[in-house]
This record gives structure tokens, C-alpha cells and sequence, in this order.
């Protein structure tokens, strides 16, 4: 009969050399990163690395041009057919040259800005006090695991573009009434947190560390005001100044039109993943409610959204580590004793999930399942099914013969790993596809091979089975369902014809298909309805193949188990680590790189077996 007394599992942690996930050991021999502010994050790596042009510096004091609309797009040449080097989002700045220029496609002039690229004088502008500009003035939080605040939409919720009176939210939302009576009592329910995410302390590197420092007013996850988790300020909240005196001082930015005068855009279903840059509390008639602010200056009715703060989880720096080790990667998992002689285990007391045990190499097959070696204590075995495995792979790529940076994402184990030419420097757990080593094409499996990023991007929209209009999109037909940003996407091609903005070969292309119902970069037919959320602003999205990507997943925590469409998730922590590691690095000001060899090459990825 197996033993699962506390203590004896207790007794057994120390025996196997256990780090529990929150204890992990971590190396020293880092450089630092600098990932304040609207800065882009610096690489962690001692390895040198040739970026090209994005190394080029602006002169000092050099001024700025910020971002009016949503996503306002670099040019590598002042011609919107041009290459799209990336893009910054509303309300983010980046250095410019004094004067502009003319060019191609814009109805105005080019500006050309630091450290590379051009953008159309529509999409952004010089005045850095322009009430826009300072309404998006909350820019995403680099120096976390979670750049903005999250929360899960529980009832079909109105996005409204001002602060709504009673009359108006009764007239826009069916059962209001019977809603908040629903609210109220079960108000504690609804608002109630875990420890999350932004609770991992990271070291002056980026790098979760046990050891590391709170940072100055760090505050715990489950000590918040529930305005505080939708991302105010201050646990009251305050209405933001483009709100005030019940009229809207700024446009609407988002790709839903309506009138000037409007105070209702569009719905968000139930089940949708949002990210919120402030909240507050307002009040008419009786009627108090808080809202949630959302990156395109929309408010959302926060009693029916419930606060997500993302998995705790992270992994682990490996410099001062010696490898193989494993991550416990299920629940209940048991240690054991091998019979010599006998085909028999003795179960020897419960291990901890996703603690961190130090390993031989050495395996053997007893009463039918494969058991590896504790180094700590060699008389005691795991079983490999409830393991992630972290070891050198069966084969170096070049990457690694030649001394540069690589990651190794094995499905079977379900780990991934940084390695700096052939020594390792971060593990973690990661969920890949959930049919693991099945076929790309026909499956939900994760494709193989050896491939490199093509993008990065701080956070962008998907849909719930992982397709983004930011790259890649949708991988085959069977993925079906034009998520939002393709729909927001057609709206903006078609008010841009219709205003008579010359489209460029590419865009024409991408009209055409949307205007049929297709995948605007692939031509697809995309069925209708197949999609059944959207989860926007996933965090730290890196493309390494048509429509495959890592990425920060703040709506699981089950890492270490297959789960996604065919896109490698992370837990949020784990996320930030790679897109700080990764080249080239995200220049300060931009909120998406797309990966040429005008900036170098992007960071090799080996998705193996």
C-alpha cells in the first residue's frame, strides 16, 4: 500500500533533490535587461548578434511621432507597397527625423523614424499632447508576465463607446435588472482571484526568481480592488478625462462604425478573453456599475466580465544546473522503488507536482511503464509519463554547432529550452498541439521541423482555435471561423476604397479574398460560425511558421500536457522570457516586428519528437 503522508512526502522532497516550481534555482551570470515602459525589451544573452539595421540610433533629442489609429504600420521605403517592417500601436511613440518626406500610397507625407522605417502622416501625428494620443496613454506593461489586465467575459456584454445612463444601459442590455440582482449575490464569487502571472518575481535580468525583489508598490493578485484587476490605477478607480462630462472627447478608433453621436458599438460574447488599460466606477440614477477600458477605448460593463491573472507557473534558469532533469508534469505522480530481480515497483510516497528533480540518465522498464534515475537518491525511480524531460537533444542542430541561439520544443516530452549554441539556459513546460505527433495538415498537431521566427508581436487578438490576422492566420480550412481581426481587417479595406485610398497589390489581393468569404492571405474558404471566441491581446506572440507561434496563454494552466490548436503555449512568465531572449529584439516604441533579413535573422526553432 503506498504511502501519502504529508510528511513523508515532505522527507521524500529533500531525498530526490526536489525544487519546487516556486523555489527554482536560478543563475547570476545573466546580463541585465532594461524592459521599462514603452522601451522594447532587451535580449537576455551573452551572445552577440548582428541586427542589421535595427541597430541604427536615433539622433539625440530627437523628436516623436505617435500612433492615432489601432495599428499604424512601418514601412521599410516611404511606399505603402513597400515591405511592412511592423507596426506601433495607438497611443505608442518612436523617434523621427525633423521633417518628412514625400512618397508613395499616403495622401500626406512619410516620416521616416528610428530605427527604421517610414509612417504615413495619416496613422500617426507630431502632437504628442493630442487628446487621442493621451487617452491611449496606458501603454503595455513590458516589465511583466501579463502586459495588460485580463478578465473573461461571462454573458454577452455592449461595448460602449460612453459612459452609458441607466436608460441607456437598460435599453441596450436584455434582463439587466435580473443580471444585477444575479451580480450582487454572487458578487464575492465573480471577483475572487488566485495568485497570477504578475505575482512571479522577475530578477533585475527579466528572469522569475525566487530570490528576486518585490518591485516599489508590487502589490499580490488577490489584495487588488476589482478595478484594480481590470487595470485602475487606483483601487476607486477614476474616469479618464476623454470621458468626462458625459460626452466622448476622442474618435472611435475601433473597426465597428457608427455615428459620432452613438453610445452603443457592437457586443462581445460570452467566453471572449479582453484586455483592459484602466476601469472606474460610475454612477446615474441609482445605478452604480463599474466598466473596464479596453485597448481601443471601449467600455465593457465589468459585472459581466470575471478577472483572469493567468497561471503562476514559470520555469527555470539552467547555468548553474547539470542536465537531465525533469519537471513533474502531473498531478498525484508517485515515486517508486524497483524490485530487483522482479518485474515489480514499490510505490515510495507522492511527488510534488511540477517540482524539479535532478535525474541520471539512467532508465529502466519495470511491470510495464519506463522509470528513470533520481540523482539525489539513486534507489529511487519516476515514471517517465509523469515527466517533462529537459536533456541535450539526440542531435545537435547547426544552429548549435555554430554557437548561436536555438530553442528545442520536444512534443513527446512537452518541454521547450533555450540553448545558446550548446548550453542551456531556461527551461519550461509547454502545451503544443493536443493531437502532439500527429499530422499538421489533417490533425491538431504542432508541425516539426526546423524553422525560424518570422515576427514577434507584444499582444494580438486570436481566435479560440489560436489564428491571428497578424501572421499566418488561419492554417487550413478545416481551422474555419474568420476571427475578429479578419473581420476588422475587411472593414478597413472596404472604408479605405471607399474613401478612395489607392490599395496596394497586396491589399487588393486580401479584399478580394474577404469579399468571397476566404482567408485573406491563403485564399481559403473559411466556414462560418466554426470559431467560438476570441481572446485578444495574447501576450507575447512569436511566428515561426504559417500560422504556428509561441505564445503566452493567460486562460489555462495545464503546461506541460498538450492542448492547443498547433501553437507552442507558455505560461505568461515563460512567455516574456523567450521574447526577451529571441532576436532580433522589439525596438523601443513598436508593438510588432515583422522579420526580415534587413534586421537579421530571427532566433532558430526545432519542433521535434
Amino acid at each position: 500500500m503506498g504511502r501519502s503522508l504529508p510528511l513523508y512526502a515532505a522527507c521524500l522532497v529533500g531525498a530526490l533533490g526536489l525544487a519546487c516550481q516556486r523555489g527554482a534555482p536560478s543563475a547570476e551570470a545573466v546580463p541585465s535587461a532594461s524592459v521599462a515602459g514603452d522601451g522594447g525589451p532587451a535580449p537576455l544573452s551573452s551572445i552577440a548578434v548582428d541586427h542589421g539595421e535595427l541597430d541604427t540610433r536615433p539622433p539625440s533629442a530627437a523628436p516623436s511621432v505617435a500612433a492615432r489609429v489601432i495599428a499604424a504600420t512601418i514601412y521599410k521605403l516611404p511606399d505603402i507597397e513597400s515591405r511592412r517592417l511592423g507596426y506601433v500601436r495607438l497611443g505608442g511613440s518612436v523617434p523621427r527625423d525633423p521633417a518628412p518626406v514625400r512618397g508613395k500610397g499616403c495622401k500626406g507625407s512619410f516620416w521616416r523614424v528610428y530605427p527604421m522605417g517610414y509612417m504615413c502622416d495619416e496613422d500617426v501625428t507630431t502632437d504628442l499632447d493630442a487628446p487621442l494620443v493621451r487617452a491611449a496613454a496606458v501603454r503595455p506593461r513590458l516589465d511583466r508576465p501579463l502586459p495588460y489586465a485580463y478578465g473573461f467575459v461571462r454573458a454577452t456584454a455592449p461595448q460602449y463607446l460612453q459612459v452609458p445612463t441607466r436608460k441607456q444601459q437598460l435599453a441596450s442590455e436584455l434582463q439587466l435588472e435580473e443580471h444585477l440582482a444575479w451580480y450582487e449575490e454572487h458578487r464575492a464569487e465573480v471577483q475572487t482571484v488566485v495568485r497570477g502571472a504578475n505575482d512571479v518575481l522577475l530578477d533585475s535580468r527579466g528572469v522569475p526568481s525566487p530570490r528576486a525583489e518585490p518591485a516599489a508598490g508590487h502589490r499580490e493578485s488577490t489584495s487588488l480592488s476589482l478595478l484594480e484587476l481590470f487595470g485602475a490605477a487606483t483601487p476607486a478607480g477614476e474616469l479618464p478625462e476623454w470621458l468626462a462630462g458625459g460626452r466622448r472627447a476622442v474618435p472611435n478608433v475601433s473597426a465597428f462604425q457608427v455615428p459620432e453621436y452613438a453610445v452603443f458599438a457592437d457586443r462581445v460574447r460570452r467566453k471572449t478573453g479582453l484586455s483592459f488599460v484602466g476601469a472606474f466606477l460610475a454612477e446615474d440614477d441609482g445605478l452604480a456599475r463599474p466598466f473596464g477600458i479596453t485597448v481601443d477605448l471601449r467600455l465593457i460593463p465589468l459585472t459581466k466580465v470575471k478577472p483572469d491573472t493567468g497561471s503562476a507557473f514559470h520555469g527555470l534558469d539552467l547555468r548553474q544546473l547539470e542536465l537531465p532533469i525533469a519537471f513533474v508534469s502531473r498531478s498525484g505522480a508517485r515515486a517508486w522503488h524497483l524490485r530487483r530481480g522482479r518485474d515489480e515497483t514499490v510505490d515510495a510516497g507522492e511527488v510534488p507536482y511540477r517540482a524539479v528533480v535532478p535525474l541520471t540518465g539512467k532508465a529502466r522498464i519495470k511491470a510495464g511503464k519506463r522509470h528513470y534515475q533520481t540523482r539525489k537518491d539513486p534507489k529511487l525511480w519516476l515514471r517517465a509519463e509523469d515527466l517533462g524531460i529537459v536533456a541535450p537533444p539526440p542531435t545537435w542542430p547547426e544552429a548549435a554547432e555554430k554557437g548561436e541561439k536555438w530553442i528545442d520544443v520536444s512534443l513527446v516530452q512537452q518541454t521547450l529550452v533555450l540553448w545558446e549554441g550548446k548550453r542551456p539556459f531556461y527551461a519550461t513546460l509547454v502545451s503544443t498541439g493536443r493531437d502532439r505527433l500527429g499530422d499538421p495538415k489533417t490533425s491538431l498537431a504542432t508541425p516539426r521541423g526546423e524553422f525560424r521566427l518570422q515576427s514577434k508581436h507584444v499582444a494580438a487578438a486570436m481566435d479560440s482555435e489560436e489564428n491571428s490576422a497578424v501572421a499566418g492566420g488561419t492554417r487550413s480550412a478545416r481551422s474555419g471561423g474568420l476571427s475578429a481581426e479578419h473581420r476588422a481587417l475587411h472593414e478597413k479595406l472596404e472604408a479605405d476604397e471607399a474613401a478612395g485610398r489607392r490599395l496596394s497589390d497586396e491589399d487588393r489581393r486580401r479584399l478580394l479574398n474577404l469579399r468571397k468569404g476566404r482567408h485573406p492571405e491563403y485564399g481559403v474558404t473559411v466556414r462560418r460560425g466554426a470559431a467560438n471566441f476570441e481572446l485578444r491581446d495574447v501576450p507575447w506572440i512569436q511566428y515561426f511558421a504559417a500560422g504556428y507561434a509561441l505564445h503566452g496563454a493567460y486562460w489555462h494552466d495545464v503546461f506541460g500536457a498538450p492542448r492547443s490548436h498547433g501553437c507552442i503555449n507558455l505560461a505568461p512568465a515563460d512567455a516574456r522570457v523567450v521574447f526577451q531572449w529571441t532576436d532580433p529584439p522589439l525596438p523601443a516604441g513598436w508593438h510588432g516586428v515583422n522579420i526580415g533579413s534587413d534586421m537579421g535573422l530571427g532566433t532558430p526553432v526545432v519542433v521535434r519528437e
